[in-house]
């Protein structure tokens, strides 16, 4: 298991024990709290991934969860970017001549 120490300002260090008290968690139980809270962050982002929203309810009281990081990840859902995919050129020939077009045009040459 690798080990992990990261500097946190004032601000992180008192939030991260805060959590670590409100979760029942003990002083030297703070690689305990780092595990929760990766698998809380992790189910977060697969559920924006899905283009899920995540939302906490109380009666007719909703307020959902707001954050650049998952707008993000809703965004290239929504857009469906899948990615570029660049080929060679023997592989444009190769599906060209898959496709009955065995030869693929030459580039004008300039001179």
């Amino acid at each position: 298991m690798s080990r992990f120490q990261a500097q946190l300002n004032a601000v992180l260090d008192e939030e991260l024990d805060d959590l670590r008290e409100r979760l029942g968690l003990r002083q030297n139980q703070r690689a305990d709290l780092l595990r929760e809270i990766v698998l809380l962050a992790s189910w977060v982002v697969r559920q924006a991934e899905t283009g899920r929203s995540i939302e906490a309810r109380r009666g007719r009281d909703v307020e959902a969860l707001a954050s650049p990081l998952l707008d993000r990840l809703r965004e290239r859902r929504t857009a469906g970017i899948v990615g570029r995919i660049e080929l060679k050129d023997s592989e444009v020939e190769r599906l060209a001549a898959r496709h009955g077009e065995a030869e693929t045009p030459e580039a004008p040459m300039e001179g």
